[in-house]
């Protein structure tokens, strides 16, 4: 057997930054060479697949960077692990051109024993705690919840009158179909965790300052979502998940509840933000007695409140959108496009939409002192925002020098770490901290 199996040590691998200069990996088409031999000097090979799926809430677009990202590291980790746990005889396979596996081929143990299923699982899941840690360590959230990384096992024994060949590819559709197995496995115990989650609501409200840095006073707050289950690595994940299972409405009934409970009382002229997704606007609860009652106890009108549309999704139907946003707006409830300059939040969105906001990504705001293009692109929103009536908030502030950028080409309305941290009870900003925005 290999290495693996007798050894106790963890599995986790993390690059060494040489992981390039290893020899070019031997196709899938090519696992037939030398596996027969190797056969048929006794015992069974074992045979493990790491298998790439997009999964079914996965943004569709393009998402050919994130994919190759995630080809690369499980590359990355398996040539590592085979260095590093396995022995030289046993071998890794990269995918075809056209595929999405790797294979480890493993070599019967040196003791004359079999090498049986209950060793090779021992082994598989060591490589999938390992590769698990790794991936969280090398790739962004939003990769690795856009595919499924899934580990599979299968036995490659010799049978009398079946051709070799005939053997191999069978066992590697069992390997891939363990795999999958797995994937529905994960799906099913993420579905049972996420009812969980929204049966026994485990999620509570933070509150985040949004400003008005001219004036230095807090416009409204944000309620922003965070949860209260291990299972979940973060809220989009939950999001996503609750998406996939059809529970998305419930979920975000949940987070509006908690949002009200936690609320702080609002001055006449402060906002409170909720996020919804754009499948939510037609959920007849926004409009409905429970809502709007809801929002009375917490000392709140519809004008009050600012419906944020985080749009991780297209719109695959702005008519009916439309319809659905002016009973909002017939109720008092302004709009918000959240993300403007990521993703989906795009130009015919706020032209369809027409929001009362609409809140720059970040990632346009981080660093802008320092870019000339950022610059230009906030400097554009701006002028569109005065000519339009439509006010711009800036995300994501986090130093002194995008304060001034901001507050150079006219912007005064922001939220970010600069003046608070989501914390609940809701945080007011120490301005005696915050440099001028004039």
């Amino acid at each position: 057997m290999t290495g693996d199996a007798v050894s106790g040590e963890s599995s986790s691998a993390r690059p060494t930054g040489n992981e390039d200069e290893h020899p070019e990996l031997p196709k899938l088409e090519s696992i037939l060479e030398g596996a027969e031999r190797r056969l048929g000097s006794g015992g069974a090979l074992g045979l493990i697949s790491v298998t790439v799926l997009q999964r079914r809430h996965a943004e569709r677009g393009n998402q050919w960077p994130g994919y190759e990202a995630l080809v690369h590291e499980i590359g990355s980790f398996l040539r590592i692990y085979r260095s590093k746990r396995m022995r030289r005889e046993d071998r890794l396979f990269e995918p075809s051109v056209n595929g999405n596996s790797f294979a480890l081929l493993l070599e019967p143990p040196r003791d004359g024993r079999d090498l049986d299923a209950s060793a090779l699982a021992r082994v598989s899941t060591r490589i999938k705690s390992g590769l698990r840690a790794h991936l969280a360590w090398s790739l962004p959230p939003e990769v690795r919840e856009s595919f499924g990384t899934c580990v599979g096992a299968a036995l490659v024994n010799t049978e009398p009158g079946i051709p070799f060949d005939r053997i191999v590819h069978r066992a590697l559709e069992e390997s891939f179909a363990d795999a999958l197995r797995e994937d529905e496995r994960q799906d099913h115990r993420q579905s049972i965790h996420l009812a969980r989650v929204v049966r026994l609501g485990l999620v509570r409200a933070v509150y985040q300052p949004i400003v008005d840095i001219v004036e230095r006073r807090v416009i409204g707050f944000e309620a922003l979502t965070r949860v209260g289950s291990r299972r979940f690595e973060n809220v989009e994940t939950l999001f996503k998940a609750a998406e996939a299972n059809d529970t998305l409405w419930s979920l975000e009934r949940l987070c509006r509840r908690k949002a009200l409970e936690g609320l702080p009382a609002l001055e006449p002229d402060q906002l409170l933000f909720l996020n919804i997704e754009p499948n939510s606007a037609h959920d007849p609860e926004l409009t409905g007695p429970e809502f709007l009652g809801g929002l009375a106890e917490a000392g709140l009108s519809p004008r009050q409140v600012v419906l944020e549309l985080t749009e991780h999704s297209a719109v695959r139907d702005f008519g009916a959108l439309r319809r659905t946003l002016s009973k909002f707006r017939d109720l008092g409830f302004r709009l918000a496009m959240d993300d403007v300059g990521s993703g989906y939040a795009g130009l015919q969105a706020i032209a369809e939409i027409s929001p009362d906001f609409i809140k720059a990504d970040m990632h346009l705001v981080r660093g802008l002192h320092a870019s000339s293009i950022k610059r230009e692109l906030i400097d554009t929103m701006q002028r569109f925002s005065v000519s339009t009536g439509i006010k711009l908030v800036a995300e994501g502030v986090e130093s002194s020098e995008e304060l001034a950028a901001l507050a150079g080409v006219g912007v005064r309305c922001a939220q970010g770490y600069l003046f608070a941290r989501p914390g609940a009870p809701a945080p007011l900003p120490d301005w005696e901290q915050v440099p001028e925005g004039e």
